[in-house]
């Protein structure tokens, strides 16, 4: 082996290690904005309140993303990028084993401009507007406890936030797994007859991301099976609640899918969702603190040199 090879490896060492000790370092910095909680009698609804809870959203992502859905793992052992640190993350803690089993990750407006979805997304129409907007993805639930006790669990965290940031959009990346053009093009044939799709914004993906094969105008829509096998369940119970798909697909080629971009106006929620998640055990003690919203950042947002690892939503 020869000195110079030697050499960069080393360098290489000792250049991965001063990135893994920047990112635990922030990690353990990490407090969140908001602060919502939702108990049941078996789990716990908050956001991460400190690094401890971040990290183990974090090993619960790389788990589900990168473990069970790419067969294969991170020198790190964590899903993570530069938004986490910029982020709110919604989690779900089973009581009886004190473990972290779901955790949903919250960009609002008012603590940040920049959102992942952008990176696979034009939006530059929709963010223009005033209005509060929350970005949601990298949600994930172990294995084992994804069943609609999760996703109603999801709901009530969401809605506690919602409320107390006075957000009026909600939106980001669902993702369909599989790249099939036509399949897709099917799927979003039937969400447009459903009243389900709406090209108001004119939403296209960017260039690293479009999806050559996709047809906005399919010979054919799909059938009642065919949509519970390959509409995920979030993506069912958004649209459900009022949500539409925008725009085109996006194929991201990492994950080997395509992702839709969704947005829900909570003044369009479905009235059956207001009546089930508007509740009194769910309305939060009192509102933002206004003060955190107009004063400089109460945390410092260490952001990367560069992203720790391509990731998506």
């Amino acid at each position: 082996m020869s000195a110079a090879f030697t050499a960069k490896r080393l360098l290489r060492s000792f250049q991965q290690a001063r990135r893994a000790k920047s990112l635990y370092q922030k990690i353990r910095e990490y407090r969140p904005f908001v602060e919502v909680r939702y108990e049941t009698e078996d789990f716990l609804v908050t956001t991460a309140g400190s690094g401890r809870d971040l990290l183990q959203a974090l090993e619960l992502r790389h788990e589900i993303f990168i473990e069970e859905w790419q067969g294969r793992r991170e020198p790190s052992g964590l899903d993570v990028d530069e938004y986490d640190f910029r982020a709110d993350h919604l989690i779900i803690i089973d009581k009886s084993a004190s473990a972290l089993v779901g955790t949903y990750r919250l960009l609002s407006s008012h603590f940040t401009h920049d959102f992942y979805s952008s990176s696979e997304f034009r939006l530059g129409r929709f963010l223009s507007g005033p209005e509060v907007k929350l970005e949601m993805g990298r949600a994930c639930i172990r294995a084992g406890f994804r069943t609609g006790v999760t996703i109603d669990l999801l709901w009530r965290g969401l809605v506690q936030y919602i409320l107390k940031t006075n957000t009026r959009f909600l939106f980001g990346c669902s993702s369909v797994r599989s790249t099939d053009a036509a399949l897709v093009s099917s799927l979003y044939r039937t969400m447009a007859e459903e009243g389900r799709w709406s090209d108001e914004y004119a939403i296209r993906p960017t260039r690293d991301y479009e999806f050559p094969g996709f047809a906005a105008e399919a010979a054919s829509v799909l059938g009642a099976a065919e949509r519970r096998e390959w509409m995920p369940p979030l993506l069912r119970s958004y649209l459900n609640a009022g949500a539409k798909v925008y725009g085109a697909p996006a194929l991201d080629r990492e994950f080997e899918c395509v992702d839709l971009l969704t947005i829900l106006d909570w003044r369009a929620l479905n009235p059956r969702f207001h009546a089930r998640f508007m509740d009194s055990s769910v309305i939060p003690a009192g509102p933002l603190d206004e003060s955190l919203l107009n004063a400089p950042w109460k945390r410092k947002l260490l952001l990367f040199p560069r992203p720790w690892r391509g990731n998506r939503e």
